[in-house]
Order: C-alpha cells, then structure tokens, then sequence
C-alpha cells in the first residue's frame, strides 16, 4: 500500500514539487526556543490545508511521520512561522520518500503480534507528554497500527509518562 501519486499532488498543490528532499521526517531541533518563540501566522489557511493532509497521509500508509504530523497539529488554531516552516519540512521529507510503502505478503513465520511504545516526557509548552505505539503481526512484517498523540495528564516524571504509553498500548493491543 502506498499514496505515491496521492503524495504528487499534495506536493503540487502546495507548490513543493521541486523543493530540495530532507531524510528525517523531522527537523531535530523542533523543541528548541525558535520554534516556541516564532511570529504568529497572519492568514493560517494554507497551514492548517497542510497540516489536513499530512494527517491523511499518516492515518493511511505513513507511520513515520505520526510525531510530527502530532506536534503540528497542537497548532491549528494559532500556528506560528515556524510551525509553517516544519510543515514545509516535512513536505520536503515526504519528497524524497514518496514510494514508501507498506507491504503486506504471506509469511511462513508464526502469526505473533508485537507491539512497542514510547513517550516524549514533557517536551511540550505545556508540559504533557507525548505517546507513541506500533503493533504489527509478525517479526519482518508491516505494521498494523500506529498512534501518536499527547497524553492527557501532566505526566511528573519520565517513569509516569512511560505508564500512561504503556496503558494506552495496551489498550490497544
């Protein structure tokens, strides 16, 4: 499964066609205080059409970009500059891996679902964190479900935040 003709026309729409691709899906820096103390956008359409699809693309065949695609979504209604900015980012990522894709095939292995999570303590303005999980059937296989949202309490230290990611895939599995 992939979008790689779904992924041209977002680039086209939004005009980064021929933007410079980028390897990570995010920029390593995306917690720094540039990005907390950035101008306000004056018109946050564009952002917010942006932001509309890189969340499809994550829902259907990208896991890979579900962190940051959470971080730009925290923004919606008041993005600034370099929210913007890291949207365009990751537009550029998504041009040098448009054929990505998720493969699903017949495997001899035994049918044993795994699942890993993670959370980001406290990175956030606010202070609460951020839960990722990712399940999938057999060892070499593609993954069957993926999540990345921020949590819900102000998690007080590490091992708190940990817990609630760990809940939540459960939850899940």
């Amino acid at each position: 499964m992939n979008q790689c003709n779904y992924l041209k026309r977002v680039l086209d729409k939004f005009q980064m066609s021929g933007c410079k691709p980028k390897s990570v899906p995010c920029d390593p820096s995306v917690n720094n205080e540039v990005f907390l103390d950035s101008e306000k956008l004056v018109d946050a359409k564009l952002y917010r059409e942006i932001v509309g699809s890189l969340i499809y693309i994550m829902m259907v065949t990208r896991p890979d970009i579900c962190f940051v695609v959470t971080k730009l979504s925290q923004y919606m209604s008041n993005p600034s500059k370099a929210d913007f900015s890291l949207a365009k980012y990751v537009l550029r990522y998504l041009k040098g891996t448009l054929h990505y894709d998720l493969k699903f095939s017949k495997s001899d292995d035994e049918l044993k679902e795994s699942g890993f999570c993670d959370s980001d303590w406290g990175s956030s303005s606010d202070r609460r964190s951020i839960t990722g999980y990712c399940f999938q059937l057999y060892s070499k296989g593609s993954l069957i479900s993926w999540k990345s949202k921020k949590q819900i309490i102000v998690a007080r230290s590490s091992c708190e935040a940990e817990y609630v990611s760990l809940t939540c895939a459960i939850q899940e599995a």
